[in-house]
């Protein structure tokens, strides 16, 4: 006898994978990585606003997805392998004093999910990668060396190091969020590498300006020793005046304390001691008792 329950949880089935399978036929799972985001674009519909952001998604297989990183990323073009380059990534820049200097350079950037449509439709399909490395890395010198003009080459080397770096990340941040939809965190000279001649440059000014320090240090010890030498002086001098002003004080009142009574006085004990003393005009009489 036929089992009408399980016709029907059959048939169920049946409608179920029918379903199933015309909603696949309709959309595609497409998973987007952590630290990426995708660009939604077809041949017959462009490009769409929607980005679509970490985790699982479902698009109509008419459609594909291009993958930006938004994560941090960094960009280093180095003398040594600290780019993953065999290859000798440094690169000159122009100075202040008209000197070209070799340097490492590191930037940290990543795309901006907002803007990533119109990055997108601007460079034409190409992923982050490629403009990083192929419509980035074309201005970026250039773009450095609008700074380090500014700069002398001493400050380059050794000097001014973080305010230029600062100047660095603000001026690259405002060009390529502009011109590449990125926003740049951090940009960084990391190491400097004259050649022979520029390095003797370098010494040279450096002794100079060791000499140059050390001169100023010796005048302003001499000038503190001067300054200390003229106090010592003054107050040796006001010592003196005070010691003068004491010792004409304590005769003043000496002087002041030599009266009448005391010269009698004094005059009783010389008779006391010496007999009658008389004195007349200019002559004095001394009588004994």
């Amino acid at each position: 006898m036929y089992d009408i329950s399980k016709g029907f949880i059959g048939a169920v089935a049946v409608g179920l994978i029918l379903i199933v399978g015309f909603i696949g036929a309709l959309f595609c799972l497409e998973r987007i990585p952590a630290g990426y985001c995708g660009v939604q674009y077809s041949m017959n519909g462009g490009v769409k606003d929607e980005v679509l952001t970490q985790g699982w998604h479902l698009v109509s297989p008419t459609v594909k997805v291009k993958e930006f990183t938004v994560a941090n990323e960094q960009l280093i073009l180095s003398k040594d392998e600290r780019s993953g380059s065999e290859d000798d990534d440094s690169f000159n820049v122009s100075t202040a004093d008209d000197a070209s200097i070799s340097i490492s350079f590191q930037m940290s950037y990543r795309f901006v999910q907002e803007d990533l449509v119109d990055t997108y439709t601007k460079f034409k399909g190409m992923n982050g990668d490629d403009i990083v490395n192929h419509r980035v890395s074309a201005v970026l010198k250039s773009k450095i060396s609008e700074i380090t003009t500014d700069y002398s080459m001493m400050d380059i080397y050794s000097g001014n190091r973080s305010e230029i770096n600062n100047k660095l990340t603000e001026y690259l941040n405002k060009e390529f969020r502009k011109s590449f939809g990125i926003e740049v965190l951090d940009a960084s000279i990391i190491d400097v590498h004259p050649d022979a001649q520029l390095q003797n440059t370098i010494d040279a000014r450096v002794t100079a300006l060791q000499n140059k320090q050390k001169a100023e240090a010796e005048q302003e010890t001499a000038k503190v020793e001067a300054a200390t030498a003229m106090i010592k002086a003054q107050n040796e001098a006001d010592i003196a005046l005070m010691k003068a002003k004491a010792e004409a004080e304590a005769n003043r009142l000496i002087a002041n304390s030599v009266t009448q009574g005391l010269i009698d006085l004094k005059e009783a004990e010389a008779r006391l001691e010496h007999g009658w003393v008389e004195v007349t005009g200019n002559s004095t009489v001394v009588t004994h008792q």
